[in-house]
């Protein structure tokens, strides 16, 4: 099942975002290594209706979705097209959630909840398991842009339309 998350959730989706930044310090990602996001930012989410948690008995993957994503408008690129969209932030599975394909039902999800036809996500070049997540859901690659959470910036952009 997929819900909203509640202020109680947060420590739930603190260690969730805490196993996923180990995996990605053992596999020599720079991203989500430098305090980010921190529970200030996943306070701010939550507050603000924007996260959203899988859970299977317990919560097991957390993701944050907004409407509009600034860093997006410079793009070396070009997005598949200027339709409204949902942007995926701080999309993280649990060591528990791993490999039940949980990022492909949130993809679904935000599909049939917002009722929009696109979603754009930003990814590490070397962030292996999200890139084969996004391929999976036939993502396409579309440019490059240039977070302002890591020294490491830059990101590979992806767009997914169903039109």
């Amino acid at each position: 099942m997929i819900r909203k998350a509640k202020l109680s959730d947060l420590e739930n989706i603190l260690k969730i975002i805490k196993e996923a930044q180990e995996r990605m310090k053992e596999s020599n990602l720079t991203q989500w290594q430098n305090n980010y996001p921190n529970k200030e930012i996943l306070t701010t989410d939550i507050n603000g209706g924007h996260t959203f948690v899988y859970v299977d008995k317990e919560i097991l993957a957390t993701m944050s979705v907004f409407n509009y994503e600034p860093t997006y408008e410079k793009i070396k690129g070009a997005w598949l097209n200027d339709n409204n969209y949902m942007v995926i932030h701080r999309i993280a599975v649990g060591n528990k959630g791993l490999g039940l394909k949980i990022t492909d039902k949130f993809y679904k999800f935000i599909f049939d909840y917002f009722k929009v036809k696109d979603i754009r996500i930003d990814t590490h070049k070397k962030n292996i398991p999200m890139i084969k997540s996004l391929e999976r859901n036939n993502f396409k690659l579309v440019g490059i842009i240039h977070v302002l959470t890591d020294s490491d910036n830059k990101r590979l952009a992806y767009h997914l339309s169903v039109e």
